[in-house]
Formats: structure tokens, C-alpha cells, sequence
């Protein structure tokens, strides 16, 4: 038996770290900061560690040509951009790690932090074991701490929606196809050429 926090001691019921369970059988934000960095990262969902499913080769593809498109505008507008790494607190008992990430010029950024202030961007690219949740809990969750613009990227039917923040939902998503330009006002200059994001 280990302990994460002095206050809460960890079992492991099996060989994985998705076994391990607190004693009253739920984690906060404090114990899921607390793991070790690990590959793949877990998520904290309604006080459980879900392991990120590993990604195919599509998904990882769409992930890098976006933040290429993303970094190659930040060095002249000052927005910052990040893949897959550091989580965003939803409340005490969900954080999530988006696939891309997104922030505005002066929002402060901690470099050793392993959380985020709630991002202006949120990218999630959908795989089989991940879709549900990224159209349902991901998005209520999104919507909840204020994160201005939601993007869901599908593989395989080669669209981005994207989604805005109003009155505390995102409204009916602007749908872009495989030969679209995504040009956002509220991202001004960022052009994404979404020919180049499939693999």
C-alpha cells in the first residue's frame, strides 16, 4: 500500500494504474495532480483515473499539422499553444487533457505547472473509444468553466465543428469539411488549411 496524500491511502486491485482506488473509492484534483507524469496520461472523471486511450497514427497526425498551423501564427500574435500534456481543472472531482490547447496573449502561464487556467481553445480529435464523452460530458464540461471556443475534430468523416460559448452552452457548431479554411475572427490571422490535417 502507498499513499498519494496524507490523507487518503491507494490499493491496487490489479496491475494498472486505473486499479488504484482511494479508500472512499474517489479521487480529488490534489490526488490526480499528485500521480506521476505518465504515457499514456489519465484523466480524472467523476473521481476515477481513465487512461487516455494510446492514439492511432491519423489522430497523432491531425494533433501535430494543427499546432504546426497554430505555432507558425502564435510567433507573431503571442497566443500560446499546447498538445496533449498538461490537464485542465473542471472541479474537484474531473480534470481532462485536451489534445490541443489554446490561449490568449495575456492569459499567465505557468511553465512548470501541470494545469492550466481554462484555455479560449479547446481541441479534442475523436477516436472510437473517446467520442461519446467528448460530444457529451467533455462539451457540458467545457461550456461549465467558460472555455469561449470548442473545436471537435472527426478523422474519420474529415470535419472540424466548431463550437461557441453563449449564455453558458456552446451554440449549433459552424461545420467545416475536408477542403475548408478555418479562418476564426476571434483568432485573427490563424488560417488552417484542413487538406493538410488529413493523413
Amino acid at each position: 500500500m502507498s499513499t498519494l496524500t496524507p490523507e487518503k491511502a491507494y490499493i491496487s486491485n490489479g496491475s494498472t494504474p486505473t486499479d488504484f482506488v482511494s479508500l472512499d473509492g474517489m479521487l480529488t484534483i490534489d490526488d490526480w495532480l499528485a500521480l506521476p507524469d505518465t504515457k499514456p496520461h489519465y484523466e480524472l472523471i467523476d473521481g476515477k483515473l481513465v487512461q487516455k486511450m494510446t492514439t492511432t497514427n491519423k489522430h497523432n497526425w491531425i494533433t501535430r499539422k494543427l499546432l504546426r498551423f497554430c505555432d507558425e501564427w502564435s510567433d507573431e500574435s503571442g497566443w500560446q499553444f499546447f498538445g496533449e500534456g498538461p490537464g485542465v481543472e473542471i472541479d474537484s472531482r474531473n480534470g481532462y487533457i485536451p489534445d490541443v490547447m489554446g490561449f490568449a496573449p495575456d492569459t499567465p502561464i505557468d511553465p512548470d505547472a501541470s494545469t492550466n487556467p481554462p484555455p479560449f481553445l479547446a481541441v479534442e480529435v475523436l477516436s472510437q473509444g473517446t467520442s461519446k464523452k467528448d460530444r457529451t460530458d467533455k462539451m457540458r464540461d467545457y461550456a461549465r468553466i467558460g472555455v469561449p471556443m470548442y473545436l471537435i475534430i472527426d478523422p474519420n468523416a474529415r470535419t472540424i465543428e466548431i463550437y461557441r460559448l453563449g449564455n453558458e452552452t456552446y451554440s449549433v457548431p459552424e461545420v467545416l469539411t475536408e477542403n475548408d479554411v478555418w479562418q476564426p475572427e476571434e483568432l485573427s490571422g490563424l488560417k488552417v488549411e484542413l487538406k493538410k490535417l488529413w493523413m
